[in-house]
């Protein structure tokens, strides 16, 4: 970007005495440790230190934290006496010497966690970049940035607070362990720790802003709770090199949707981009209190960003809110989603604080009332649903079918009735602790339901196999591309194919699935990485390594996410891969999960909104997605087969929304089926999530892939639970792993098999593996010239090696004779 930086200060960090302090991460076994190791202020020598005069007018002072699958983030403090999101005592004297040295300091995050940021409070910064992480290329950005070359336009996808282990969720992270499961047995292969998530709906924004609000509104038990003393920088809060200036708010209706509008003015100096966020207020009604739905002060209800405005000029953007997003789902009343009578606003922000502070202006409040803002009522408009409605809502708009109760065995107070979930009718009486002290006595219910079981289906009936249509005469998989998911010919297809062809295809689908000749349907490559295409896991050449998840939601560009998703098309084309294991699109439920660096936000809508644009641009390619990790997989510890325990409010609010707009807007024709239980059950052998909720209610046609299931150790995935629940295919590369014997291979299961194969193959039909494929081709398994000369290659070289065995052997022989003989 055209800075120069201090040589001296550079080898000193690249190759001097500072060179050995570098952070550390757990591998991908867990081993390892999350540390920071800052370079302590005593390494510092002389010639370092004054070496700054030459270069005293700035100081950029980067702050790094990591992440990283298998372990999350240490919540309590360690050796360093801070957690992982706090600022080691070396970083501070760091921070110390650069505001002693400088006349200005910029830090940079090199952080994807929320940071604990009251440090910038308390030194002489002058000014703060959050990067997140960079892909391949990305650190160029951050000298455009700093230069002015390129004005930030992003926005924070998390709350960042004072205090990171303040969030309620927070009290039910870690490992917490079932006392009274026998782990380790056929019955209870794996598993007997479990998750409460005993905060609810409250996760992220949705718990500080409807506390704030309670605070204002002066509800009863809402406790000792300062918004200012709690909050650094709300979730949507971003700054720019410009200043921006908002007109009304103008709300249209239309028979689906309201429309918000709102006229952007570029009123600053410079060229920049903004954001408009509208969110949405529920009532909070008696029906409400008396049947367990909580509702958030606001939750985002849609967003749109500007064009590049230069000064002084303007554009109208409009943020369209279907109404379908009035309705909560009602456990415990009607069973399904409703719709509340009462008060709703629309109301846009600049972050999710500011939508707080406008509705509660338009309701009358104001700072005498405890608000922190003046705020603008203007921005906010209230609609009134004059009747309760339990009907509207109770039919999917997909497919037509009732919406009920899909996951009781999911919620705690199934198997504890005096449990309690965290509710704004009484913050200080319900506030989280660790559920059963992170020691629970199941009752014997929920440990019964932990073992595998065999599900078996009386009416199942034994498909046909090796069977040519008299109505469709010989198909093939070329032919299906422009049918739709229940034609017939589907059947006619699949009846070609032999039981063993099926078996394989479901069974064997590790990082590709499997060539079927009988029904000309051929084989795909597969390949891990939301970031892109990785080589790691099963070689072949990479693609483009991209920002994580959590950078491109912060910019709030849906239309940047499509364009990702369509240069991830392109490299599937040139790599000749077809399925990618991703986007990967759990929340940010705490500070601290490994992961949420591959996890878009603490926001379900905005997450499923990046995953949906970046899925329709990879599919419009040709690519299959594998959107994971499917579902309630929001922590590292425990994931492989911990039970998490939530209410089916939070489930489908919270936890569903990303991979429900996957579908219903993406259009994905993949899931991944995480490693974790949900309640007693895999969630891969979840009926209610995999059929009831996924296909009965979203209208998903594609496969749900499991996740890792290559080695025994994954034996609670059971092949058999999973496929009468809806799983269709195993990752997994063994060809040996999950075989049945002919004993287990009843007419359930070859029914539930044929069903995975008719899912897999329709993905497989839609997507680039049949580039170049017509109704007339055939694939012949050939063996191409270079495979010859290798093969030809290895027996040279076998045979080399095995001649320069043999003469060695020889030679050793007599020379030991030699030694032999002249003891002798």
């Amino acid at each position: 970007a055209g800075f120069d930086v201090n040589p001296t200060l550079w080898d000193f960090y690249a190759t001097g005495e500072a060179a050995s302090y570098r952070k550390t991460t757990p591998d991908v076994y867990g081993q390892g440790e999350y540390a920071v190791n800052e370079v302590p202020l005593a390494v510092y020598t002389d010639a370092v230190i004054d070496s700054f005069a030459a270069y005293a007018d700035a100081a950029v002072v980067v702050i790094g934290r990591s992440g990283g699958e298998t372990g999350d983030l240490p919540a309590v403090p360690g050796a360093s006496g801070v957690t992982y999101l706090q600022l080691t005592a070396d970083e501070r004297d760091m921070i110390e010497l650069a505001c002693e040295h400088f006349g200005t300091v910029v830090v940079v995050l090199n952080t994807q966690n929320p940071l604990e940021g009251g440090f910038l409070e308390e030194y002489a910064i002058d000014a703060a970049l959050w990067a997140g992480a960079f892909g391949q290329i990305g650190a160029t950005a951050v000298g455009e940035v700093l230069a002015g070359q390129v004005n930030p336009s992003g926005a924070l996808v998390d709350t960042y607070a004072y205090d990171s282990t303040s969030a309620p969720a927070m009290a039910n992270f870690g490992s917490y362990q079932i006392t009274n499961v026998e782990v380790g047995t056929p019955e209870i292969p794996m598993g007997g720790s479990y998750i409460a998530y005993s905060e609810g709906i409250y996760v992220g924004y949705r718990y500080y802003e409807t506390r704030y609000e309670d605070v204002v509104t002066g509800r009863d038990g809402v406790g000792a709770f300062d918004y200012a003393a709690e909050v650094q920088f709300p979730f949507g809060h971003g700054l720019s090199y410009t200043d921006f200036e908002w007109g009304e708010a103008d709300l249209s209706e239309s028979d689906e949707a309201y429309e918000v509008a709102i006229t952007v003015t570029n009123t600053g100096a410079v060229a920049g981009k903004d954001i408009v966020q509208v969110y949405l207020q529920s009532p909070y009604t008696d029906y409400d209190r008396e049947h367990g739905i909580e509702k958030a002060a606001v939750e985002l209800a849609g967003y749109a960003k500007t064009g590049l405005l230069e000064p002084g000029a303007k554009e109208t953007v409009t943020v369209s809110v279907p109404k379908e997003l009035l309705k909560t789902y009602d456990a415990d009343g009607e069973g399904t989603y409703v719709l509340d009578a009462g008060d709703y606003y629309l109301a846009a922000g600049q972050d999710a604080h500011a939508a707080v502070n406008n509705i509660l202006a338009a309701k009358g409040f104001s700072e005498s009332d405890g608000m922190d803002d003046a705020a603008a009522p203007a921005l906010a408009h209230k609609v009134t649903v004059a009747d309760f409605d339990a009907e509207t809502y109770a039919v999917s708009p997909v497919t037509g079918n009732e919406i009920a109760n899909q996951f009781t065995d999911v919620d705690l107070k199934t198997w504890d009735a005096d449990f309690v979930y965290l509710s704004r009718s009484d913050w200080t009486g319900t506030w989280p602790g660790v559920y059963a002290d992170g020691a629970w006595a199941a009752p014997e219910e929920f440990v019964k339901a932990l073992e595998l079981t065999v599900p078996e289906d009386p009416d199942a009936e034994v498909p046909e196999y090796g069977v040519t249509s008299e109505e469709f005469g010989e198909l093939n998989a070329a032919m299906m591309r422009d049918l739709e998911y229940d034609n017939p010919a589907w059947e006619a297809l699949l009846d070609q194919a032999s039981l063993d062809d099926l078996e394989q295809l479901v069974r064997i689908g590790g990082y590709a699935t499997r060539r079927v000749d009988s029904i000309q349907l051929p084989a795909t490559t597969d390949t891990d990485g939301p970031q892109g295409f990785s080589a790691g896991l099963v070689g072949g050449s990479p693609g483009f390594g991209y920002s994580p998840a959590i950078v491109l939601a912060s910019s709030w560009n849906d239309s940047l996410a499509e364009d990702m998703g369509k240069a991830i098309g392109e490299e599937s084309l040139q790599l000749g891969t077809t399925g990618w294991y991703a986007p990967a699109m759990n929340i940010h439920r705490t500070p601290y999960s490994g992961r949420n660096f591959e996890y878009y936000s603490e926001d379900g809508l905005l997450s499923g909104k990046m995953s949906a644009a970046i899925i329709r641009g990879a599919q419009d390619k040709g690519v299959i997605v594998f959107a994971k990790h499917f579902a309630v997989n929001d922590q590292e510890t425990n994931r492989m087969a911990g039970s998490m325990l939530a209410s089916e409010q939070a489930v489908r609010e919270i936890y569903l929304k990303p991979f429900e707009l996957s579908v219903r807007e993406g259009g994905a024709l993949g899931m991944m089926a995480a490693m974790n239980r949900i309640g007693p059950l895999w969630v891969g052998a979840h009926p209610g999530l995999m059929t009831g909720t996924l296909r009965g209610e979203w209208g998903f046609t594609g496969v749900v892939i499991t996740d890792q299931a290559s080695f025994s150790v994954f034996s609670y995935e059971d092949m058999r639970m999973g496929l009468a629940a809806g799983t269709d295919l195993w990752l997994n590369t063994d060809a040996e792993l999950w075989k049945l014997s002919d004993a287990d291979m009843t007419a359930t299961v070859q029914a539930n098999i044929r069903r995975a194969a008719h899912n897999t193959a329709y993905a497989v039909v839609h997507s680039n593996a049949m580039n170049g494929l017509s109704p007339g081709a055939r694939i012949e398994a050939v063996t191409p010239p270079w495979r010859w000369w290798l093969i030809t290659a290895n027996v040279v070289l076998g045979a080399l090696a095995l001649a320069g065995l043999a003469w060695t052997t020889t030679k050793l022989i007599r020379q030991r004779r030699g030694r032999a003989e002249a003891a002798a």
